[in-house]
This record gives C-alpha cells, sequence and structure tokens, in this order.
C-alpha cells in the first residue's frame, strides 16, 4: 500500500516527510524514492549502512547508484547542525535523493525551532542543487506540533500507518 502512495508523489516535490514508527515500516518508501536518484546520500543518527541499503535495492531488482553515508556521531556531532548541513550539502549533485533518518533522532539534540531551521535551510540547499530528501520520523515519539511544523516545509508527507499521503495543492496532479 505505501508503495503505491510514493509512486503518487509528483516528480516535482524535492522534501518528503515519510511518518512511521519504524524504519521497517518504511523500506518500501526509500526503495521508491531512490528509484528517482541518480546518487544516494544517507544521513544516519544510528549509523548508516550502505552495504544495507545495497542489499535492500538489489532485493527490488535495482541497480544502486553510488551511495554517499553521513554517520551522525562520528562524522560529525550530532548537535553540529552546522557540521551536518555542510556535510551533506558537499554530497549534494543533480538527482541526488538524501535519506535522513531521522528527524526523531535530530529533535534529542535541538529543540523544535532549531530543528525548523535547520530543515528549512537544508530543504533550500537541495533545491538549489535539483537533489531531493526525504526525511524519516516516528509520529508516536514527537508531539503533534512538531509533527505539523515539520510537515509545513515538504512537498509531500507520507504516513506508512494510515496510508495517507499529502501533497502540497501547488504540486498536486489534476
Amino acid at each position: 500500500m505505501t508503495r503505491h502512495l510514493v509512486g503518487e508523489i509528483p516528480d516535482d516535490a524535492t522534501a518528503v516527510l515519510v511518518l512511521s514508527p519504524a524504519i521497517d515500516g518504511d523500506a518500501d518508501v526509500c526503495s521508491t524514492l531512490f528509484s528517482r536518484a541518480k546518487e544516494i546520500c544517507m544521513v544516519g543518527y544510528a549509523g548508516a549502512d550502505p552495504g544495507t541499503l545495497r542489499e535492500r535495492l538489489a532485493a527490488d531488482g535495482s541497480d544502486a547508484p553510488h551511495i554517499d553515508a553521513l554517520d551522525i556521531g562520528t562524522d560529525v556531532e550530532p548537535n553540529d547542525l552546522t557540521g551536518q548541513g555542510i556535510a551533506i550539502a558537499e554530497a549534494l549533485d543533480a538527482g541526488t535523493e538524501v535519506c535522513f533518518d531521522s528527524l526523531t533522532a535530530l529533535l534529542q539534540y535541538a529543540d523544535r525551532e532549531r530543528a525548523f531551521q535547520f530543515l528549512h535551510s537544508l530543504g533550500e540547499r537541495c533545491a538549489e542543487a535539483s537533489a531531493t530528501i526525504h526525511y524519516h520520523l516516528d509520529p508516536e515519539a514527537t508531539d503533534e506540533q512538531t509533527v505539523a511544523a515539520m510537515s509545513t516545509l515538504m512537498d509531500a508527507v507520507v504516513d506508512t500507518e494510515t496510508g495517507e499521503l499529502r501533497v502540497r495543492p501547488e504540486l498536486q496532479k489534476d
């Protein structure tokens, strides 16, 4: 069901929020979003493992594009949003899909306002580079106000629990 929803995300959507209580629940979303990428940049707070991603894409019958990994906690400090932004920006090229796993972890190091500003800046950097980004957020671990605030920065929001897809009105297909 989720894969079908992701297929309805407009091609010009550059920022997508994936609401899912567990990374296992959104594997289909990632795989589908990666299918439009020439390169992938994995940003992970729990360790970014390109090998696991390559295996997942191969299982889907996809040839994995080049994968860069940014391990938050090893490559850059978790509370250093400036450093994270610079590292991600350096990995951006036209056709790059950034997988940011996860906003849930980011919010342990930054308050909602600081995280909002970071995502706004990161979204602009991706758009300028003709790259796309999707963020993972566990709605069960985050208050509704934070989910609502982060959603305003997105072109599309996929909720894997409810099976709902919300797309900005100006991007909706007629």
